[in-house]
């Protein structure tokens, strides 16, 4: 059975006193029978000061639908006060590995 790699990207700014969530859906060639999500690469931080860094996370899943996988992209950047009241932004890039009949 066919393996298919896709990447998909992700961009945000300005985001606070919640965690960041979006996903988008990723045509694949071929009904899927199964994929998966890595983080291939990142680069988040802060859009003003510099802050002490508390918590950060990086969450992705993929939900198949026949030849589209859904990609989902949980992003959190929080300081040591312990609120979310920063804002923050980034790039977030997901490696969709599917397998296809």
């Amino acid at each position: 059975m066919p393996t298919e790699l896709e990447t998909v990207q992700f961009s945000f700014s300005d985001v606070t006193g919640h965690e960041y969530t979006a996903s988008k859906d990723v045509g694949v060639r071929g009904r899927i029978i199964a994929a998966e999500t890595a983080i291939k690469s990142f680069d988040i931080g802060y859009d003003g000061e510099d802050h002490h860094i508390m918590t950060e996370k990086i969450q992705t899943d993929a939900d198949v639908h026949g030849d589209t996988v859904n990609v989902s992209l949980h992003a959190l950047f929080r300081d040591a006060s312990g609120h979310i009241d920063d804002p923050y932004g980034g790039n977030i890039e997901v490696l969709i590995i599917s397998e296809t009949e």
